[in-house]
């Protein structure tokens, strides 16, 4: 079932995918920007984009971490903050402390640190 989410997740980003750092790619230092990244190389340094961040399998970031949702089925070593969604997926490890919208571990997922849940205040739609 995970296996199935995991594909159609990853089959309905690749099209909206702004940035890519392929597999034999270092990048040092910080980067910027709109719009999805996915890694599958090595980043060592902060990333700060307003989109999705996706950690490849083989994929690495030594760095902090801001974006609106973030994937990881590879590893990163660094604080995140997102605005939405954190998904660690069975391949992935995380360490460092986490302030999210809301996380979601899949059984072999690793996550080492501390984490805090960014407050939403309810709907007023839904207020009795």
């Amino acid at each position: 079932m995970f296996g199935m989410v995991k594909s159609s997740l990853d089959n309905s980003m690749k099209n909206d995918i702004e940035t890519i750092i392929g597999n034999n790619t270092v990048i040092k230092g910080e980067i910027n920007g709109s719009g999805n990244l996915r890694v599958d190389g090595l980043v060592e340094g902060g990333v700060n984009v307003s989109g999705c961040v996706i950690v490849g399998e083989n994929g690495q970031i030594k760095g902090d971490v801001s974006a609106d949702e973030m994937i990881i089925s590879g590893s990163v070593e660094g604080n995140v903050t997102t605005d939405n969604c954190l998904s660690i997926y069975s391949t992935g490890q995380l360490t460092g402390d986490v302030k999210v919208g809301s996380l979601k571990i899949e059984e072999g997922g690793s996550f080492q640190g501390r984490s805090e849940m960014n407050f939403k205040p309810a709907d007023p739609a839904f207020a009795e």
